[in-house]
């Protein structure tokens, strides 16, 4: 491929993750297919669907769930050529796995999260051949945001559990927050959108565990509100509540290649 020519990708799978990959930033850099649950191949940077293919793509994006993978992803071999490298979105289905699949050896295991969309994805990469990571690679998977590489396959389980399913119990644990705030303060209509302002200012002020802990005890004094409050949180065990979430995605993770593969056979 000439140094001048965009890269060409085509996105197997166009749901929500898919979507959020999908940039200016990432249209500037690649020219852009996806290929839909019905078949239909559209050409995303300019917005139309395209009636032929030609398996010339640099990259394959896949992006499905991983018992689709399992049961239809042979058939995906057509769309790649002896030079595409295949990029792997797909939670808890293994390297080794979508090798013999698609049978081929050019295979990245990624996991991006949703934040992409704003370049803000911390995106865990893992691959056993290191020439795949080029500046092409690099400069695509950067428009998503920051991206990381590990030096083994089941740091992208801890990736999934963190990075990838993270946003999702965040905002779930925020909302919370926000809904509980709004029912203690029902005679005066507080405004949620300051609670969800709340939290920005937590963080933008404490950028470490450390300062976390120190923050909560700056404000915390013998028998005060705030310690009544953290004192509950601790009987009930929060942190062993948060711990077990994560653990249990992490497991799940895990377990999906090996159950996929027992579901096929």
């Amino acid at each position: 491929m000439s140094a001048t020519l965009k890269p060409k990708i085509l996105f197997i799978g166009f749901g929500h993750l898919a979507k959020s990959l999908i940039s200016k930033r990432l249209l500037n850099h690649a020219n852009i297919h996806a290929l839909n649950s019905k078949g239909l191949i559209k050409n995303i940077n300019l917005k139309k669907k395209i009636s032929r293919f030609n398996n010339d793509y640099n990259y394959i994006f896949l992006l499905i769930r991983p018992n689709t993978f399992i049961s239809f992803g042979s058939q995906f071999q057509k769309y790649l050529s002896k030079n595409t490298c295949v990029i792997s979105c797909i939670a808890g289905v293994k390297l080794s796995t979508i090798e013999k699949t698609l049978k081929t050896k050019k295979v990245v295991r990624i996991m991006p999260n949703v934040m992409a969309s704003n370049a803000k994805s911390h995106t865990h990469i893992y691959m056993k051949n290191k020439n795949l990571f080029d500046s092409k690679l690099k400069k695509t998977l950067s428009s998503f945001g920051t991206t990381i590489n590990v030096r083994n396959e089941d740091q992208i389980n801890f990736a999934t559990s963190v990075f990838g399913s993270g946003p999702a119990f965040i905002a779930y644990l925020v909302n919370i927050f926000v809904k509980a705030s709004k029912k203690l303060s029902e005679p005066y209509n507080m405004n949620e959108k300051n609670i969800i302002e709340l939290f920005k200012n937590v963080l933008e002020n404490n950028s470490s565990s450390k300062m976390l802990d120190s923050f909560v005890s700056s404000i915390s004094s013998k028998k005060g509100t705030t310690q009544a409050g953290v004192n509950y949180l601790m009987s009930q065990k929060i942190d062993k509540i948060i711990y077990t979430t994560l653990y249990k995605a992490y497991k799940r993770a895990k377990e999906i290649d090996s159950e996929q593969k027992k579901t096929k056979t």
